[in-house]
């Protein structure tokens, strides 16, 4: 069911998502960070799987594994962020707007 403003009852109202924004954009960066710590691992464990192969197998692991931890870091606590940064939008903050009165709100519980 489509929102409508509690002061104009208009339906032309837009949802604003800020604390998805933020909590994705957060997670995404913690997550990252955490990813790099994690990079140095995942480039030794590239390290060890590439010398089967020889020395270039060593730096193609290396990096794959260090790319692989920095981005599987910023994936998971991205999503973690943006679904927390959602249940924030429902239940705390005025996450919808009108475009006709210029107000904000947050929906009804039902």
């Amino acid at each position: 069911m489509t929102p409508h403003c509690p002061k104009c009852g208009s339906p032309n109202v837009i949802s604003r998502n800020l604390g998805r924004k933020v909590g994705g954009a957060t997670g995404a960066a913690a997550g990252a960070a955490s990813g790099a710590a994690g990079a140095l691992s995942g480039a030794k464990a590239g390290a060890l799987v590439g010398a089967m192969i020889g020395p270039a197998g060593i730096t193609i692991g290396s990096l794959s594994g260090a790319v692989f931890g920095g981005l599987l870091g910023g994936t998971t606590f991205g999503a973690a962020g943006a679904k927390l940064g959602h249940e924030i939008d429902q239940k705390i903050l005025d996450n919808y707007a009108c475009c006709d009165w210029d107000c904000t709100f947050r929906p009804h519980a039902e």
